[in-house]
């Protein structure tokens, strides 16, 4: 049998998360949905996260993440303000 790798289970972790704070807001999820959208167990999202609140601060690392990757696409001939644009409509 495959191991599981951690960091895709916390990857899903946090997406799910986020998913679900854009779409119902932050204090209209709960803990046990996102663990149902995410496909995880609860032993899982207690092992990475203390609760909902370290998972909120943790968001941080998905935008990272994603600004990153966007960097090394970002044309160097582009403007602040066309970097900013392009930053804002792929993370959002």
């Amino acid at each position: 049998m495959a191991k599981k790798d951690p960091r895709n289970t916390r990857r899903k972790i946090v997406t799910a998360a986020w998913r679900l704070f854009y779409e119902q807001g932050y204090d209209s999820t709960t803990v046990d949905q996102i663990i149902s959208e995410s496909g995880t167990s609860k032993g899982s999202f207690y092992h990475y996260f203390s609760g909902k609140d370290a998972l909120l601060s943790s968001l941080s690392s998905l935008f990272d993440d994603k600004y990153e990757e966007l960097m090394k696409e970002i044309d160097p001939g582009m403007n602040s303000f066309q970097k900013l644009l392009l930053l804002n409509r792929e993370l959002f």
